[in-house]
């Protein structure tokens, strides 16, 4: 052998020492970065779950301050304004969700851009308590400037500007655990969130003994079972105030590596797989939609249909449904600690579906069919004496004329769908209300679920935000339609309605069945280590032939 190429093949030998040494130096690096991350986390595990707490709290409150009125909200609006209609209840409604909507993602990119979740938290909660208050005080208000109708919309679109905080509270649950402790953070906080959501009306209708006008009727307080509750929501949202002020630290976990649920650096996925993880959040997006969009447009009709088919008075519609609505809360406790043991022997997307297929079968049991037909309103009249004074003369006539009562019953004269299409029966009413809360409660804590994970571990604030809209649109475009289509077409078209959109996302999980799966963490961790093993044997391999 010349001195030349025995002078190169030392300096490849040299070099290829120093990159197996230099692997094996990274790989050392690796495992004490991951050793270090791994104690840190540990050591402050009591910390970021007593944060997490908190969030859990958070959400009940943001999630109740929406639905606490919502069974009482047509009465009360029927009280401050008589002019209103069923078209501006269903505004009323989503005026809570536009503010959710358009909040949610521009809160979410604030804190991920100045890594800061508690002064976004501070600031949304305080906007909670200040808007309930408002609300509370709209009949005091007497039409100042505008309609009360107007002070209460206002009070409510503020409400759902404050309850874009779930936003953060998600993203900060998603960065303050674990893969293996966020299936259950994440269940856990669509859970506070959906009993919050469900258990409103039940709040409401444990202050109906309060009646109307209620125990205190002064210009400067007006306290009862329609403002009490707004009260309530003013008070918790203090409370949770006070809690992220003092108690919250936003304690994180340390990552040793930002790494997707594949096991791999989502800068090297193909484009195959990114087109396959969009399709996949896109779905979860739309399952949240129209997961939401179930049980809002239930949540929204349930007082005006209970008026219209059952003839019950506005007291009861409250009473009555708060009472519903209670005991379908408790239900939903028991659906989502089912969903969670589920959750550990079948893939969440089975579950997913399971869900959408449940809720379809809700609102078949939901559609009006027979010949027993509503009872129409019939108003009753009080004569009223007139002083009439014609042009040009001085005779006075006195002319009678009359006064419909307040408080009528029964399906109203102008729905002209009334004499057409058939009551929906109290049993139909009931059956339906709880197989639909099944469903919502199943994919609720779900879709939270496999979008998390899809995200993988990177910040999640932007997206978590984009995601808490997708429920707010529901929120906002469902009391909307609802409004409007049990307007002018009543229940069964309402119905066939929402059947349409609930078979669209069961064909939409069907069709992305495959990319909905989700990795186990041992599965990734079998993953690197075959990964690992290969790499090392295709550097022993190179080397040999290098050397050779």
């Amino acid at each position: 052998m010349s001195p030349d190429m025995a002078r190169n093949s030392n300096e490849t030998s040299s070099l290829l020492d120093n990159q197996i040494n230099g692997a094996k130096t990274s790989t050392r690096e690796d495992s004490t970065r991951t050793r270090s991350a791994t104690l840190f986390n540990e050591t402050t595990r009591n910390e970021r779950f007593r944060d997490i707490r908190i969030c859990y709290f958070g959400m009940f409150v943001s999630s109740i301050v929406f639905s606490i009125t919502v069974s009482s909200l047509w009465p009360f609006l029927q009280i401050v304004d008589i002019d209103a209609d069923a078209t501006f209840l269903g505004w009323l409604v989503a005026s809570f969700s536009l503010g959710q909507l358009i909040a949610s993602p521009i809160i979410g990119y604030v804190a991920n851009r100045t890594n800061n979740n508690k002064l976004p938290l501070v600031l949304s909660t305080a906007l909670i308590v200040v808007a309930n208050l408002l609300y509370a005080y709209v009949q005091s208000l007497n039409n100042f400037v505008f309609s009360n109708k107007w002070w209460i919309m206002l009070a409510r679109f503020i409400m759902g500007i404050g309850a874009a905080n779930s936003t953060i509270m998600r993203s900060y649950a998603s960065s303050a655990t674990t893969l293996t402790e966020r299936t259950g953070v994440m269940a856990n906080l669509s859970a506070y969130q959906g009993v919050g959501f469900i258990l409103g009306p039940l709040i409401q209708a444990l202050f109906a003994f309060l009646s109307y006008p209620g125990p205190v009727h002064k210009s400067w307080l007006y306290l009862n079972i329609y403002t009490a509750p707004a009260f309530f929501s003013a008070l918790t949202g203090a409370v949770n105030l006070i809690l992220f002020l003092i108690t919250f630290k936003d304690v994180r976990i340390v990552l040793s590596a930002r790494r997707t649920l594949s096991g791999r650096s989502s800068e090297i996925l193909s484009s195959t797989e990114r087109s396959d993880q969009t399709l996949a959040i896109t779905c979860c997006l739309y399952m949240f939609f129209v997961a939401y969009l179930t049980f809002t447009n239930y949540e929204t009709i349930a007082s005006p249909l209970s008026i219209d088919m059952y003839a019950w008075s506005k007291e009861q519609s409250t009473r009555n449904n708060g009472y519903l609505l209670g005991a379908l809360g408790c239900m939903s406790v028991v659906v989502l600690i089912f969903t969670k043991l589920l959750a550990k022997r079948f893939q969440d997307r089975a579950l997913a579906l399971l869900g959408m297929i449940i809720s379809f079968l809700g609102y078949f049991i939901f559609l009006p069919w027979g010949t027993d037909y509503p009872s129409i309103q019939i108003a009753s009249y009080t004569p009223t004496p007139v002083t009439s004074i014609p042009f040009s003369t001085t005779l006075s006539s006195s002319l009678s004329t009359t006064t419909a009562d307040t408080d009528e019953k029964g399906c109203p004269l102008d729905y002209h769908w009334c004499y057409t299409v058939p009551r929906v029966q109290l049993w139909q009413y009931i059956t339906a209300s709880i197989v639909i809360t099944i469903g919502f409660s199943i994919c609720n804590v779900i879709c939270y679920s496999i979008f998390s994970k899809k995200l993988g571990d990177r910040p999640q604030g932007t997206m978590m935000g984009i995601f808490t809209s997708a429920g707010s649109l529901a929120r906002a475009f469902g009391p909307i339609t609802v409004g409007f289509l049990y307007k002018h077409w009543g229940p069964r078209v309402l119905m066939i309605f929402m059947l349409i959109f609930v078979l669209s996302s069961i064909l939409s999980v069907i069709l992305n069945y495959k990319r909905l799966y989700i990795e186990t963490e041992d599965e990734c961790n079998d993953n690197d280590e075959e990964s690992n093993i290969n790499n090392s044997r295709c550097d022993r391999s190179n080397s040999n032939v290098d050397i050779a």
